[in-house]
């Protein structure tokens, strides 16, 4: 049940906002203001409708991937050779660091997606003991179909959410500071805590 003092998201009148979501980021925010009034934990609510909102996002390209006949794994591989322009070829390494995965996943990725046609292993020219991946006709044309899919959802959301371009702008700008950080440790007495619970 809602707190009479919670703070309440201010949505624009017409437009299609997820009531449960922000009710629920809106309680839990609410309840650590009256339990631990001491701490701002404003940013960490938002970092948690951050979160939702990806969540929300991966679902989005699950069922596009699902539709092309691909897990979304493999639909990222074809999506990074393809914005590497042509000949849509890269390094097995340049991949798994490119899109934030074990070299393992990778290969077990372009083990599948040589199965099924859509990409081949090619020999680097620089050096014979090297390999690339590079896509097939089939990829590309499947690479093309998943990023017009992506595009025309995300842009069904931005308008579904009444996001402006400035706002976007914004975001991104923040999102940007936020990534900017890369690691912070906690403190020696929050890891004597953790090491004794």
């Amino acid at each position: 049940m809602r707190k009479k003092n919670a703070p309440r998201v201010a949505v624009p009148a017409g437009k299609a906002v997820s009531k449960q979501d922000n009710g629920l980021y809106d309680d839990i925010e609410a309840a650590w203001l009256e339990q631990r009034p001491d701490l701002d934990l404003a940013a960490a609510c938002t970092l948690l409708r951050l979160e939702r909102a990806n969540q929300l996002h991966e679902v989005r390209l699950q069922e596009i991937s699902k539709t092309i006949g691909l897990q979304t794994g493999e639909l990222y591989v074809l999506l990074a050779l393809r914005r590497s322009g042509k000949p849509y070829e890269l390094r097995p390494t340049d991949l798994f660091r490119a899109l934030l995965v074990t070299s393992g996943a990778m290969t077990k990725r372009v083990a599948r997606l040589q199965e099924g046609g859509f990409i081949l292993r090619v020999s680097a020219n620089d050096d014979g003991r090297s390999e690339l991946v590079r896509l097939t006709a089939k990829g590309l044309a499947t690479a093309d179909r998943g990023i017009t899919e992506i595009a025309k959802v995300v842009e069904s959301v931005t308008e579904a959410s009444g996001l402006t371009k400035a706002e976007i702008a914004m975001l991104d700008r923040c999102l940007r500071k936020l990534l900017s950080v890369k690691t912070v440790r906690a403190t020696k007495k929050a890891s004597r805590l953790a090491a004794t619970g």
